[in-house]
């Protein structure tokens, strides 16, 4: 476990998509809906510029977890020790910021809008929206963008004209500050929404943690030249998942 205070890393959450218009944020009656990249709180990450303007502000700490998940085999018949056996990784992320609005609550808990979420217009459907929040980004139906309920296998919810690329989950770029735009990038790929809560502390101040686990493995990516808001945008092939 390694804390960052929020001074020293910027952090910029997108969806697991590079289709252009597509992005989620907050509307005027307290829904999250689907909406263009200019105006989401959460862009696709078409390219880099597109990612810059996805940092979540107003950090206090930033908590990241990396680890792995073993099975245990054994021991045998003449045999003490026991083999350890990788199954996956398991990476965790936890975010403290101001809270300013009412933004993540929201894109946590719920509602979202009947008609862009997944499923179809049944009563059953609508209430299903009414209290599930997109944690799990979104998805592709038929060519058209919803908002992933997490019912279905993450390896299966591809990328719009992809069979072989994810758009499962969120992707956090951590990036370290070092005053040059150019700091190495920690980048938490395919990762669900897991936690939210929200406290008050001794001077009014209020804050609100947010919490992302993604068991794809990491990548670090290192920016190309100083100042070029270089990312990695590269989807993840749904053989790693």
């Amino acid at each position: 476990m390694t804390y960052f205070l929020g001074r020293d890393v910027d952090v910029f959450l997108t969806l697991e998509s590079k289709v252009t218009a597509s992005g989620l944020a907050v509307d005027a009656n307290e829904r999250v809906v689907l909406a263009a990249d200019a105006s989401a709180t959460i862009p696709s990450m078409i390219n880099g510029a597109t990612v810059a303007t996805a940092a979540v502000l107003d950090l206090t700490g930033v908590d990241l977890s990396i680890g792995v998940s073993d099975e245990d085999v054994g021991p045998f018949f003449g045999q003490e020790t026991t083999q350890k056996v990788e199954l996956r990784k398991e990476t965790t992320l936890t975010l403290t910021r101001k809270k300013s609005d009412s933004t993540f609550d929201l894109i946590f808990n719920g509602p979202c809008s009947g008609t862009q979420f997944m499923g179809g217009t049944s009563n059953a459907d609508l209430l299903q929206a009414k209290r599930q929040g997109a944690r799990f980004g979104i998805k592709f139906e038929s060519a058209e963008m919803r908002m992933n309920d997490g019912l279905e296998n993450p390896k299966l919810v591809t990328e719009s004209g992809s069979a072989t690329a994810s758009c499962y989950g969120y992707r956090l770029h951590i990036r370290f500050k070092d005053g040059t735009n150019a700091g190495e990038v920690f980048c938490l790929r395919n990762a669900a929404f897991t936690a939210h809560t929200t406290s008050l502390n001794a001077d009014g101040a209020q804050e609100e943690t947010l919490e992302f686990m993604s068991t794809t493995p990491p990548y670090i990516h290192v920016p190309s030249s100083v100042g070029s808001n270089d990312f990695y945008t590269t989807l993840t092939p749904t053989e790693e998942m």
